[in-house]
């Protein structure tokens, strides 16, 4: 099944008011919010990836975003568009631990990629900046917003941007963008609408870095107990969303 067929595929599951003309191009962005279609359960979601080469891996990665929901959001006549945790307790020393594993698995990542790779210089640009932080601390709630608000207006002592930049090419570079997995890139973007997390779901499919698949896991357990992070030149801060 290839990319396209793959797409029809898909959107048959949503009935006819997803369908599109026989003459138009499956895009990613006919997906967005795709994944929400299975919510809250995700009662159905493994047929998304039956017809597709390793589709258990895909399944097994996607599987905890539906654990993660409170069915009993699900009862009114509003429903959330995103799947947002935050519903499960965690210490603070758990959640500090959670931030030194995700320094340490970037770095881990990060050092793998060979010297001739087209990566390379921003990976170490990236291996330095994280040899900087020296810190993780857990702030209290509505702090972090603050973080934010500061770091739009420049008025923070903001992280290099080396970390995202990096992981975001490295990623690219062991991508098939021609795979019909891409077609749902979108929708594992706005599964949270935030890159990491999709990486995290989307990992089976980067060529060559299978070993390194739980990298990112201590970051995606961070979004399920609903935090978000804040990078500083040497601190690395964790707070509720």
């Amino acid at each position: 099944m290839d990319q396209q067929e793959y797409g029809r595929y898909l959107l048959a599951m949503g009935g006819e008011e997803f369908e599109i003309q026989e003459d138009e191009q499956v895009e990613a962005d006919h997906l967005y919010g795709f994944f929400q279609w299975f919510m809250p359960t995700g009662s159905g979601v493994e047929r998304v990836f039956e017809p597709i080469p390793g589709g258990q891996r895909f399944l097994d990665r996607l599987r905890p975003i539906y654990e993660m929901l409170n069915p009993e959001d699900f009862t009114g006549e509003y429903v959330p568009g995103y799947f947002n945790g935050g519903h499960e307790g965690a210490s603070e020393e758990a959640l500090r631990g959670l931030g030194q594993e995700l320094i340490k698995g970037l770095e881990s990542l990060f050092s793998i990629v060979p010297e001739d790779d087209e990566a390379a210089d921003i990976a170490k640009e990236a291996l330095h900046d994280l040899a900087c932080v020296k810190e993780v601390v857990v702030l209290k709630q509505g702090e972090i917003g603050k973080l934010e608000q500061e770091a739009l207006h420049g008025t923070d002592e903001e992280h290099s941007e080396a970390v995202y930049e990096a992981l975001g090419e490295l990623l690219s570079s062991r991508s098939d963008y021609n795979e019909a997995i891409e077609i749902l890139n979108e929708a594992y973007y706005s599964i949270a609408c935030d890159y990491w997390v999709a990486y995290y779901l989307q990992w089976p499919r980067y060529q060559g870095l299978q070993d390194m698949e739980a990298c990112l896991y201590p970051y995606f357990e961070l979004y399920r107990y609903g935090f978000n992070l804040h990078w500083t030149q040497n601190v690395l801060f964790i707070g509720k969303r």
